[in-house]
């Protein structure tokens, strides 16, 4: 299968279902038994190897019962407000330069913001 080819707009349709189905990154990485490194990868569409994403895939559409070609469909919902990234930091840090504990409450509020955004209207 050609999923490796897709794997941006495959990224961008799997984090609009977590989002949609109320998981966390963590909670989906869980779920799945990917570890939440190779996710953030899976959902920028930046995984190395046609292998490995193509497996891992499998890891996720297995644990969720769907097919494997399921992420490889458009969204049937038009895009809401709330998928739009919100979240912004001072530009005075790279990524990089920001302590480990920074780094991690950071995804964590990235996290908190996503689930809040569903009971939010706006």
């Amino acid at each position: 299968m050609k999923l490796f080819s897709l794997k941006k707009s495959i990224g961008e349709n799997l984090l609009y279902y977590i989002r949609l189905n109320g998981y966390t990154k963590t909670s989906f990485s869980k779920l799945t038994g990917i570890s939440r490194p190779t996710l953030n990868q899976i959902l920028n569409g930046n995984s190395p190897s046609p292998n490995i994403y193509e497996e891992q895939m499998k890891k996720i559409t297995d644990a969720l019962g769907l097919p494997l070609d399921f992420f490889t469909r458009l969204p049937s919902l038009e895009q809401e407000k709330w998928l739009l990234p919100a979240t912004q930091y001072s530009d005075r840090f790279s990524g990089s330069e920001r302590d480990a504990l920074t780094r991690e409450l950071l995804a964590d509020l990235d996290e908190l913001l996503s689930v809040a955004a569903f009971y939010v209207k706006g």
